[in-house]
């Protein structure tokens, strides 16, 4: 079965990208500045650099890695979906629009954390069984 993932390379140029768009977004969000284009690169240097990190390939791509990948982008979608239920109902007015500009990455985010943990446990628990 063919995969759409980047080449595992990919994860430190994503890694770069992303740092510089969530730099420019904390500077935007900090000073208020309103420049068109310092918030265009922060978005789309933030999406694509979270899009490259959660969508290159691991060193090792096995089974075990894609069903991991397959549950972590399901509980991922979860959380961002129940979150943005939860406020929108709590949430009016312009508030409401920063909650749906923080939601563009909350998916990606969140998949990223899920999937970084439960690789954290799995490489765990196979030392725990080397040693064993």
């Amino acid at each position: 079965m063919k995969t759409l993932l980047f080449p595992y390379s990919f994860k430190k140029w994503g890694l770069c990208v992303l740092a510089i768009g969530v730099a420019f977004g904390i500077y935007t969000m900090a000073s208020d500045y309103g420049s068109c284009l310092v918030n265009n690169i922060a978005i789309i240097a933030t999406i694509l650099g979270a899009m490259l990190v959660t969508c290159s390939r691991e060193k090792i791509e096995d089974e075990m890695v894609r069903q991991l990948r397959l549950n972590s982008l399901l509980v991922a979608l979860y959380i961002s979906y129940a979150v943005l239920i939860v406020c929108s109902l709590f949430v009016y007015g312009l508030d409401f629009l920063y909650v749906m500009i923080y939601n563009m990455f909350t998916i990606l985010f969140v998949f990223m954390i899920v999937f970084r943990y439960r690789m954290w446990r799995l490489n765990k628990e196979m030392k725990d069984e080397e040693q064993n």
